[in-house]
């Protein structure tokens, strides 16, 4: 216990400041545990009715001086019973302090930021402290939760610097609306959305977030070391007081704030290198060509050829006498066998191995924090700066905070805060994209050099991928209108790129009056507002839009919110509390994307808006208004019984008048049995509970779907033919479309019900903590886009229709595994998470709905969540592929089927803590068993004869599988049983038969792209050395702390594509689990500094 709450306490804990008076008597001593007589650092010493004290130093020892006549010293410290000693004559005092049991139950923050004792609480929560958050020093707080809270699945959507992390509480509970949860900075409702700028208006699957540079996902703006704790409320009953805006849970920061004393100022700073933790693997053998009767056939980038199916790269050699202006020498690439073939060898290329550099971050955070009686503020200022490991990407962030807390009367406390953030960097192009990175560098020929002779520095060098000429080198030439087919990967980073800067702001003003001792009126106003400007290019020549084009975008967005607040704290009787709150709740929140694309650039590299010939420009103004009232009661009974009673009604803008007002309640009840029987003083288990929980929460329309009509801006698009690609206006003149989308008025909140049960345990005094739950939720009435007959003029209109049932069960399991007396612990926490979404029903007349880029994963009605649903191959009655006996070659069933399902089978995260005085080694294990990950990689760089599995291409091999017969197929086309198979096939098609890899991979079986995305991996490593405060007793210095840090730099997978924990459409999308051309994951190591004086 005492060793959990050290680390808060002894970097958080202030020096009080010391009275006027004269100081003429030194008292010293050391404070034990009576557990195990170990020292105990970090215990308040304080000397009674003053602000005289000081806390003991990491062996449990204290120097403290006061009056000659003082009488009383207090000593506490958090889980154990506080002390008071008549100090007399004595100059050294030694003290054992006691365990308190009672006091096991941690302070939690609850909805609308407040506080509870845990064991009151009949629902599952969750809290992480702050410095378990900058553990693994991710950039991005929400990837810092990644193993570390029970029923939170985090997934990252790439390793280039501000990409977003999608994060999901007990699963998906809606289909075509959002399912993160809502994020509470102090009180505050926060934006953490996400969209990704599209690559071009012509690319038709930007809108579902697969093209096109990777958005932030807004919650990258908060400093983690800003962050004291994080708390997850994770169903109804915890979140019914937030409302709709917490329909998928919520995730509720605590800052860090000033407390009296005298100034303290606190220095962290961290330095990091990334590199790449994993790519497909890629053949170096086979060089750029084609197939042709049986025979590998060199065919260069003039030819367009876009495959690696040709000749041994050792049978190659460099022409005497033809040219290629494509490789380094200016000398064509020849069969050995050719006439005009020179005794000098091609080399073969590892592109991506020279692609990648090494990515650094540099992390700087200062605090100043203290106080007096009546007013405590924390100030800070911290500066990231961040390049990637994708050439020329890079991030920065900038923020400045500022909190006061003023206590203006006995009765009448204010407290203010304000929190600055400028944010933003240069992203490049990823996924479905004839100018994505990983698109162009996986594709790529180990025959072709892409960075020209130029190595690791290519992107330095301008004829890497320009020729003189202007136009682009690319390995598979160019298109008829001048663009590359493929965009060398150096060519997206230097010409294809976008850029973003955030300017944000967060704050609030608080007021409370105690009319009572025992009931507060308050009231907190808090708004969070930034403007997000992007700039998105594509030079002329790319193979996006070969005209070139620009893109200027604006999102900006404003969140107002106001709570006021009535609470009360009484004690009814002798054995009754009750605790109340009652309040109502404004919320108003406008948006405004404004984009102006610009097709058909002048010149090259012009990246100037007066640069286009063709213009279109948007904007889409929102406005959204909720108005909610609630009250809260928590009822306690002799602190063995605990009763919650919830309820809320909200009135939203976004639903019509008939339908806008909705009521949603929750019960929770707690049972502490080991009061009731006795228990509470035995050492095996001195507190158990039994909680029950039930809760009912909506989600009203996404904003336009009950209304009738909008309208677009027509235009023409064509990327392949014509150098602009679109033509704004449409035919020259400029026109408005309507939207097909017709809306409707009718729609009424999706509503999840969820009961749960659980436990929370505690065994030997407190030293293992067992937290326990189950769970069942029930969404109905979900927002469904249903297809319209072609005759009604309109594609799709919303309606109430489906249901999904979420089942899990989660475990959050802390112990002090050893505890001796010569300061050496080890502590271990474990989180464990298993549940299951099930589609129950769609729309009638609905029977699925495709939610990715490619039309793989969907929702359907009886199925998982998002399963993916594809081609597959023939099988027999007992599952065996049946082989066709004509080509030796398996056979394609003539119908699609489920293929795999994303949803793990569990997930579990392990920490393990060892100390030794001042040092600590901690590491996080992270597990995940099951969860299906679509390799859209794996298929595609198969066909294209690139991938290392293709290296058996000329390798004889027999299928297993049985052989097709017809004369034994049971009359519904299965056939029972089969002829095992014995034809001998070369697999790369080399014989003159089927090429297996072309004929199965890119457009062929999705039932070989679905693949197992297990993993164990080593979240975080920490080494850490605090050194001891006697070090520091006669200079400035408080603390010191000295660490090294690993990120990710473990990781076992059978999954071949690049970190199965990766995501192409971030948190832009419900898409779970897919992989097509992302950007790679990190691994990082680094160094950190905390000082504090």
């Amino acid at each position: 216990m005492r060793k959990i709450l050290h680390p808060f306490l002894w970097l958080g804990f202030i020096f009080l400041c010391h009275v006027s008076f004269a100081q003429d008597k030194e008292i010293t001593g050391k404070i034990i545990s009576n557990e195990d007589s170990g020292p105990l650092p970090g215990v308040s010493v304080i000397l009674k009715g003053t602000s005289i004290g000081t806390i003991t130093d990491i062996d449990g020892n204290y120097r403290l001086n006061v009056p000659n006549n003082s009488n009383l010293l207090i000593f506490s410290y958090v889980g154990f019973e506080t002390q008071e000693v008549q100090i007399g004559a004595q100059s050294n005092i030694d003290i054992t302090l006691v365990l308190d049991t009672r006091l096991l139950s941690e302070v939690v923050v609850t909805a609308i930021g407040l506080e509870a004792n845990k064991q009151d609480l009949g629902y599952s929560i969750q809290q992480v402290e702050g410095d378990e958050i900058t553990k693994s020093r991710e950039t991005n707080m929400i990837a810092g939760l990644s193993g570390k809270v029970a029923g939170v699945q985090v997934t990252s959507s790439g390793g280039v610097p501000g990409s977003a992390a999608q994060i999901r509480i007990r699963g998906n509970k809606s289909i075509q609306g959002s399912n993160s949860p809502l994020f509470v900075v102090d009180g505050v409702p926060i934006d953490n959305s996400s969209f990704n700028s599209a690559d071009s208006p012509e690319d038709a699957v930007s809108d579902r977030s697969s093209g096109g540079a990777q958005g932030s996902n807004r919650a990258i703006d908060i400093n983690p070391n800003d962050i004291a704790s994080m708390t997850v409320l994770k169903g109804p009953a915890a979140t019914a007081l937030y409302g709709i805006r917490a329909s998928n849970g919520a995730i509720i920061i605590t800052t860090k704030k000033g407390k009296k004393g005298k100034p303290r100022v606190s220095f962290n700073s961290y330095f990091t290198v990334d590199q790449v933790n994993k790519l497909p693997e890629l053949q170096t053998t086979f060089g750029q060509g084609a197939i042709s009767g049986g025979v590998p056939i060199y065919r260069g980038p003039e030819t367009t050829n876009s495959t690696s199916w040709g000749p041994a790269i050792s049978d190659l050699r460099y022409s005497n006498s033809q040219s290629s202006r494509y490789n380094t020498n200016g000398r064509a690439i020849v069969h050995m066998s050719d006439p005009t073939a020179s005794g000098d060898l091609v080399p073969a290329f590892n592109n991506a191995d020279n692609f990648f550099q090494s990515g650094y971050s540099f992390d700087n955070s200062l605090s100043v924090s203290g106080g007096t009686d009546n007013t405590t503020y924390y100030l800070s200022a911290g500066r990231l700066n961040q390049s990637g490991i994708v050439p020329t990407t890079d991030f920065q962030r900038t923020s400045f905070k500022a909190t006061i807390s003023t206590n203006i009367s006995e009765k009448f406390k204010a407290s203010f805060s304000a929190n600055y953030v400028n944010s933003g960097g240069r992203k490049v192009q990823n996924g479905s994209n004839t100018s994505g990175v990983m698109l162009g560098l996986l594709r790529t020929t180990p025959t072709f050099d892409n960075a020209n002779g130029h190595g690791n520095d290519g992107h330095d060098f301008e004829d890497a991928y320009l020729f003189k000429d202007g136009t682009p080198r690319s390995y598979r030439g160019q298109k008829s209108n001048g663009g590359a087919i493929y965009d060398n990967p150096l060519f997206t980073v230097n010409r294809n790129y976008q850029t973003d800067e955030v300017n944000r702001f967060i704050g609030y003003a608080f007021l409370g009056y105690d009319i009572t001792p025992w009931m507060t009126l308050s009231y907190r106003l808090g708004v969070d507002t930034y403007a997000d400007f992007r700039k998105f290019r594509s030079d002329i020549g790319s193979g996006t839009l070969a005209g070139g084009q620009i893109i200027n975008q604006e999102y900006s967005n404003k969140d107002l919110n106001g709570d006021l607040l009535l609470t009360i704290n009484k004690e009814l009787t002798s054995d009754l509390n009750l605790n109340a709150t009652i309040g109502h709740n404004t919320y108003r929140k406008t948006t405004d994307n404004r984009r102006i694309d610009g097709q058909g650039l002048a010149s090259l590299g012009f990246f100037n808006m007066a640069s286009p010939n063709s213009f279109a420009v948007s904007e889409l103004p929102t406005e959204k208004q909720l108005y909610g009232v609630f009250a809260d009661l928590r009822f306690s009974y002799k602190n063995q019984f605990f009763l919650n009673v919830t309820g809320r009604n909200d009135w939203t803008s976004t639903l019509s008048n008939d339908n806008n007002s909705f009521f949603y309640p929750a019960v929770a009840g707690g049972w502490a049995f080991t009061e009731t029987l006795g228990w509470n003083d035995s050492p095996i288990l001195p507190y158990g509970k039994l909680r029950v929980s039930w809760g009912k929460v909506g989600n009203d329309a996404p904003f336009g779907k009950t209304t009738k009509i909008t309208y677009y801006q027509s235009r023409v698009r064509d990327g392949w033919t014509t150098p602009n690609g679109v033509l704004f206006p449409a035919f020259g003149t400029n026109s408005f479309l309507p939207n097909q989308f017709l809306g409707n008025p009718d729609l009424r909140p999706e509503f999840t019900t969820t009961f749960e049960v659980g436990t929370d345990l505690r065994f030997w005094n407190g030293r293992i903590t067992a937290d326990i739950t189950y769970y069942q939720a029930l969404t109905e009435d979900i927002i469904l886009d249903v297809e319209l007959p072609r005759s009604s003029g309109k594609i799709s209109r919303a309606q109430n229709s489906g249901e999904i049932e979420n089942k899990g069960i989660e475990v959050a399991l802390n112990a002090n595994l050893i505890k001796s007396p010569s300061s050496f612990n080890y502590d271990i926490g474990v989180n464990f998470t298993k549940y299951t979404s099930i589609v129950n029903k769609l729309a009638e007349g609905l029977e699925v709905i495709t939610i990715d880029p490619f039309g793989t994963q969907r929702i359907q009605a009886g199925e998982p969540y998002g399963i993916f649903y594809g081609t597959r191959f023939l099988r027999n009655d007992q599952g065996t592929v049946i082989i066709d006996p004509s080509s030796g070659m398996p056979l394609e069933a003539p119908t699609s089927a489920k293929v795999g399902d994303p949803t793990p089978d569990f997930l579990l995260g392990f920490r393990n803590t060892f100390t030794y005085k001042g040092l600590t080694l901690s590491f996080l294990l992270d597990f995940r068993k099951g969860g299906d990950v679509y390799n859209g990689n794996s298929g595609v760089l198969k066909n294209f004869g690139v991938s290392a599995e293709t290296l058996d291409r000329n390798e004889k091999v027999v299928f297993d599988g049985v052989l097709r017969d017809p004369g034994l197929d049971d009359g519904n086309g299965v056939q029972i049983g089969g002829e095992a198979n014995n034809i001998e096939v070369v697999k790369g098609g080399t014989d003159g038969g089927t090429n297996y890899y072309s004929n199965y991979g890119f457009t062929g079986l999705d039932e070989l792209t679905i693949q197992d995305g297990s993993w164990i991996r080593l979240r975080d490593l920490t080494i850490s050395y605090n050194f001891p405060g006697a070090m520091f007793e006669n200079n400035f210095i408080e603390n010191l702390t000295i660490g090294f840090t690993a990120r990710n730099v473990f990781l076992i997978t059978d999954y071949t594509g690049i970190d199965p924990e990766t995501n192409l459409t971030g948190d832009a999308s419900n898409v779970l689990g897919y992989d097509y051309f992302n950007n790679p994951n990190t691994k990082g190591y680094g160094v950190n500094l905390n000082l504090t004086f």
